[in-house]
């Protein structure tokens, strides 16, 4: 008699066997095709061909659903090792690599937030954390500073990406296509009688590439700046000290 666990089929009548994790990853790929707003237990088990009742074997609710969900997408983000010697450069690479990352899973993020799921849960993404932090600290800026901007990369790159990219990544049913690429935008249009914003029709049209470069530039230039200032201040209490 064999004495090897029974292992539990890969498919049953054709279908994948269901798993928390398949159940989660379902739920992943279901917000990037469909948005957060239609993301139920119902709309899921009908997007596997199987009842509701079958999800509650895996999951005990919605809220647990989007739960496995985030824990996925934060296991998925593995960015290159941060250099405090090039730290500009890795800071930008990182930024980008961070807004790649949450345009292939759309919404994920403000529907763990509105949901109230605890961000950052997993040990790959605080790791991700805990290496941003580690290289702010490496460059000078002291503990406050460094969790400042550590906080302010993820703010800048998540709102982006929800407030710029997913417009133009999956326009919603009311928005004209076209007005995405208006510079300035429709609302902003005929405003004679605001002489600062009537002259930003003489501008040419930015990419969201572009406004998220210069974004990167506001970030890296504004902790250069701090650093800057951090260093100007202890040698001037150095010098106060030595006096």
């Amino acid at each position: 008699m064999s004495s090897e666990p029974r292992r539990r089929p890969t498919h049953r009548k054709g279908r994948p066997t269901l798993t928390r994790a398949s159940v989660g990853e379902a739920a992943l790929d279901f917000l990037g095709r469909h948005g957060p707003e239609n993301l139920t237990m119902r709309s899921l088990a009908a997007e596997l061909g199987v009842s509701p009742r079958a999800l509650y074997n895996y999951v005990a609710d919605r809220r647990d659903l989007i739960t496995v969900a985030a824990e996925i997408f934060e296991s998925r983000w593995t960015p290159a090792a941060l250099d405090s010697a090039q730290w500009h450069e890795d800071l930008r690479a990182f930024c980008r690599d961070l807004r790649a990352h949450y345009r292939r899973h759309p919404g994920m993020t403000t529907l763990a937030l509105r949901e109230n799921i605890t961000g950052a849960r997993h040990p790959v993404m605080l790791r991700n954390v805990d290496a941003l932090l580690g290289l702010f600290l490496q460059i000078g800026l002291d503990l406050q500073d460094a969790y400042r901007a550590c906080m302010e990369t993820f703010r800048l790159v998540a709102g982006f990406v929800e407030l710029q990219d997913s417009f133009h990544d999956r326009p919603p049913a009311y928005l004209n296509p076209a007005d995405l690429n208006d510079t300035p935008p429709p609302w902003l249009h005929d405003q004679e009688n605001l002489p600062h914003l009537a002259r930003l029709g003489e501008m040419e049209a930015d990419s969201p590439d572009t406004l998220f470069e210069f974004s990167l530039d506001l970030l890296t230039d504004g902790i250069a700046a701090r650093l800057r200032s951090s260093r100007d201040q202890h040698g001037d209490s150095a010098a106060a000290h030595c006096r």
